[in-house]
């Protein structure tokens, strides 16, 4: 079965066929998506500033860490929810789509940088090259996530 295929028969289920005719669900559940991506991105350059030292230099990598990066972790799950409800009602549009790949990719690596920043957070090191670099990487990646989400709407 090919992902177009595929894609024909999830948009025949019931749940995408409701969630198709729900007057306001697919707005509604982009909505929440963008918030979540709104805090989640916010909280994320909190963090790659603090970790370039640029940003919140008052407050310690560990604080800003422990601050910032819960409502990370609090996010991702609701994005997964509505991604993957977004997906079901529209899959022709996202599942056949190499800007939805690229988003994936970039968002298991923008998890993987996030969870090595945590971990740096928490020690006393030093903040050296590769860390520095990791956070110029996080910004990029979620920078990435942002536009090929939006892509994903303006391409077929």
């Amino acid at each position: 079965m090919t992902i177009a295929e595929f894609s024909e028969s999830l948009s025949a289920t019931a749940v995408s066929q409701f969630i198709q005719t729900t007057d306001g669900l697919i707005p509604s559940l982009q909505t929440v998506h963008i918030i979540c991506i709104a805090v989640l991105w916010g909280s994320a350059l909190m963090v790659d500033l603090r970790v370039l030292g640029t940003g919140l230099k008052s407050e310690s990598l560990r604080a800003v860490a422990d601050r910032f990066i819960p409502p990370i972790w609090v996010c991702i799950p609701i994005l997964l929810v509505t991604g993957v409800l977004l997906i079901v009602a529209e899959p022709g549009r996202t599942l056949t789509n190499p800007s939805f790949y690229l988003k994936m990719v970039s968002l298991i690596l923008a998890i993987f940088v996030t969870l090595y920043l945590r971990g740096f957070a928490r020690g006393a090191k030093p903040v050296t090259g590769l860390p520095v670099a990791l956070a110029i990487l996080s910004m990029l990646l979620w920078m990435t996530i942002i536009v090929a989400g939006r892509y994903i709407a303006y391409t077929t």
